[in-house]
Formats: C-alpha cells, sequence, structure tokens
C-alpha cells in the first residue's frame, strides 16, 4: 500500500498536510479508524512518522480530520448528484437513492466507528458534530427549495432534516449485519416516514435503491 515518494521532493506546508489527511482518509475508510495512526500513514505516504508528527500533534486530531475529509467528500458527491436533477422532488428522490446505496456501506462503517470511539476520543467526539450538523444543514436547504417551489410541506425544515437524518443514521448498523439480518424493510420504513415527514404522496419515493 506504501505510495513512497522521491525523499528529495519537497511539498509546501499546505499541500503536504492535505496529502496527510487525505491518506489518512482513505486509511479510515478503508480500513477502520482504529488503523489511523501516524506510523501507517506515514508507511502508506513513504516518508518517517515523525514528519506526521508535525503536522498532527496528537493521533486524536489526525483521526478527527481524516474523518471529517470523509464525510464531506462523499456528502459534496452525494448532493452534487442529487442536485443535477431538474426540481426539488426529483433531488429528494437521487438523494435517498444514494443514501440507501449499499455501495456508501463503507462510509456507514466509518460512521460507526466514529460514534462509538469519539467516547474517548474528544476531537473525534467535536468534528463528529459538525459533521452531523453539516448533513441537517444540507437537507434542510434542499427541503426549503422544495418548500419554496411548492413540492414539500414542513413547518420547520431544520426539523424535519434532523428526524430524517436520525433515521438514515439508524440504518448503518446494517452495514455491518446486512449478511445476517435483512434491513430492507426498515429502509422502507425510512423512506415512508420521510414522505409523511414532507407531505409527499405516498410511495413517492419508492424508486429508491434499499
Amino acid at each position: 500500500m506504501s505510495t513512497r515518494k522521491n525523499p528529495t521532493q519537497r511539498k509546501s506546508p499546505v499541500a503536504r498536510q492535505a496529502e496527510i489527511v487525505e491518506t489518512a482518509s482513505r486509511i479510515a475508510v478503508n480500513e477502520g479508524l482504529e488503523k489511523v495512526t501516524a506510523k501507517h500513514v506515514a508507511e502508506v505516504l513513504g516518508v518517517v512518522p515523525g514528519l506526521i508528527n508535525h503536522y498532527f500533534n496528537f493521533v486524536d486530531d489526525l483521526v478527527a480530520a481524516a474523518f471529517g475529509y470523509a464525510t464531506t467528500a462523499e456528502r459534496t458527491e452525494i448532493y452534487a448528484g442529487a442536485f443535477a436533477a431538474p426540481t426539488p422532488s426529483q433531488q429528494l428522490l437521487r438523494l435517498f437513492t444514494e443514501l440507501l446505496d449499499t455501495e456508501r456501506d463503507a462510509v456507514s462503517l466509518l460512521w460507526l466507528d466514529a460514534w462509538q470511539a469519539s467516547r474517548r476520543r474528544p476531537a473525534l467526539l467535536r468534528e463528529v458534530v459538525i459533521q452531523m450538523r453539516a448533513d441537517v444543514t444540507a437537507l434542510a436547504a434542499l427541503i426549503q427549495s422544495g418548500i419554496d417551489v411548492g413540492d414539500f410541506t414542513a413547518i420547520d425544515p431544520s426539523a424535519s432534516a434532523t428526524r430524517i437524518m436520525s433515521l438514515i443514521d439508524g440504518l448503518s448498523v446494517r452495514a455491518a449485519t446486512r449478511s445476517f439480518i435483512d434491513y430492507e424493510v426498515v429502509a422502507e420504513l425510512v423512506l415512508r416516514n420521510v414522505e409523511r415527514e414532507l407531505d409527499l404522496p405516498e410511495h413517492a419515493l419508492s424508486g429508491t435503491s434499499t
């Protein structure tokens, strides 16, 4: 997995830190947060661990940065795809198609890792809260756009987004137990609740992937 670089190659501090965070993020998604260590990141980058420690004095800060990078990147990708649809209703359909797609299991497992590890990692807990709030903010903005054009009905878009994301978060466990428990009926419950939350016709989201 190592991508050893030419030792004479020098990068700006900003570029080097970005490279460290991106690499740590890939490790977090592919191997789990517990594998994000200065030693392992250094091994993958082909540098000495001391270089990682120069940018991140504490491994907790590196873990938090890796988690934040991964979840922000996923959110950006998902919403970019959703907003390619022409109307808020179609955007919502695309959004839930992606959020419930089994191809997102790796990041779902990362969230499970983060929720559990945040009990003993204060920096990670802060980042988890930031990312959960960002999810609610993004969904609330989409809901508001639908309200503005008459597609959705919601008294408080932020409250609706919070309730919806809580249901999505609860489905993260299926990424770890999919081979043993069928969660398709739970995914269906999520969709029906979203429809009721936004006053959509029943089965308006039935085109989503579960």
